[in-house]
């Protein structure tokens, strides 16, 4: 967990949902700097945790009561439930000072926006062991950072993170150890892959939406599967999507063209991102938001199929296995989420190539392609990360990302 000079909340860069759930991000955040303070505080560990069978029998009974719970200590003697403990206490006082090494805020505010968001919608049995240790470490029902720490201690320990989540601490250990011996490859390495986490926090559009070459723009009338009613303008802001004239390149760059794959309509990419945060109205009876343009769903529908070549990849190269790994056990990033940081980055390598291809090499221009080389160097090293060396098969499982799953509705 990322340490702080203040008592600041940061602002998340992109707005939560609701104001509600943003608040509950920032009291969340309050309350593990407490439990930090508290751990510092403490001259022994040992006395935070509960002590003998019959603390730890009431203490489960508080926390996971029957018949809600089958009891895990029911069938232990005292012997194995000390031991059981103690195994428990090491899991939880390592798997903190791990996150707390390596956890950046970004990653602190991103999980606890996902579980929030969760909870909000009654579906905490969809919280990750992260997100369920997290939001126990954090629960307000309890007063003080003792309560807190036990709770999440309760969680560990009924739920037996120790043998379910055994890998997260030698990951850590495995990554503290490379850290200490990195070479400068290594270091770089492992500064893109935080990069890639941080991506993903950002992520709404790129599981069913990709960037298209400009030129199909010009040809719609043709391409069954491309539907772009506003003459190269994004249809809700109503701007160009290469005027460089109106726009610096960065606003270009996130608002570039995407094609939404479910329907074929072509919509800058800011402004879906930000009409998939919008708060529905009458959710109860519209419960997923469809395409801007038509009321085909967008939403709660099965994503488009990713080429196949990129499965076979990322599941049996070396390279990108490790990134897995790493993002799995170091981030708490599902595979679903992960393979989304794949796609954006071939969405985004698009993006860039075609901006630049616009490019009149002016002096006044210099900047904006110094920004875009900037950027496709910053790709070339998460495709790196994720096992691609040269261009050609990078290339062709792009194209076929960008065509893949796409259906023109009309």
């Amino acid at each position: 967990m990322a340490s702080e000079s203040d008592d600041s909340v940061p602002l998340i860069s992109h707005a939560p949902a609701s104001a509600a759930v943003y608040r509950d991000v920032c009291s969340r955040i309050r309350s593990l700097r407490d439990l930090r303070k508290f751990g510092q505080g403490q001259k022994s560990s040992e006395s935070a945790f509960p002590q003998g069978p019959v603390e730890l029998r009431k203490l489960e009974q508080q926390h996971f009561p029957s018949p809600l719970h089958a009891s895990r200590l029911a069938s232990m003697s005292d012997v194995e439930t000390d031991k059981e403990a103690e195994a428990a206490r090491i899991w939880l006082l390592g798997m903190l000072e791990s996150q707390n090494r390596f956890m950046s805020r970004q990653h602190e505010l991103g999980m606890f926006r996902r579980a929030i968001e969760k909870q909000l919608k009654g579906r905490q049995e969809e919280w990750s062991d992260l997100e369920r240790l997290y939001m126990a470490l954090t629960d307000r029902d309890f007063a003080s950072p003792l309560e807190r720490l036990r709770a999440a201690f309760m969680v560990v320990f009924h739920l037996n993170y120790v043998e379910r989540q055994g890998d997260v601490i030698g990951a850590g250990a495995k990554l503290t150890e490379r850290l200490q011996h990195a070479s400068g490859m290594d270091a770089e390495l492992f500064e893109t892959r935080e990069g890639i986490f941080e991506r993903t926090q950002f992520m709404e559009v790129d599981h069913f939406a990709c960037a298209i070459p400009l030129s199909l723009l010009t040809r719609t009338a043709d391409n069954t599967s491309i539907v772009d009613d506003n003459a190269g303008c994004c249809p809700i802001c109503q701007t160009s999507y290469t005027s460089l004239a109106d726009r610096p390149i960065e606003e270009l760059l996130t608002d570039y063209p995407v094609r939404i794959k479910h329907c074929g309509h072509i919509v800058g990419k800011a402004c879906l991102e930000q009409w998939m945060r919008t708060p529905k109205i009458e959710e109860a009876k519209y419960p997923y938001r469809t395409c801007p343009h038509c009321r085909i769903k967008i939403e709660g529908v099965k994503p488009p199929p990713v080429p196949e070549g990129l499965l076979d990849h990322l599941k049996t190269n070396r390279r990108a296995m490790e990134t897995g790994r790493e993002l799995m056990y170091g981030y708490d990033m599902n595979p679903e989420e992960r393979l989304s940081a794949v796609t954006a980055c071939m969405s985004e390598e698009i993006s860039c190539i075609q901006l630049l291809s616009k490019l009149e090499w002016t002096e006044d221009q210099r900047k904006d392609k110094r920004i875009l080389e900037d950027k496709l160097a910053g790709l070339r090293n998460e495709r790196w990360a994720w096992g691609f060396r040269g261009d050609n098969i990078w290339a062709k499982l792009r194209a076929e990302w960008m065509d893949s799953g796409v259906i023109r509705k009309g």
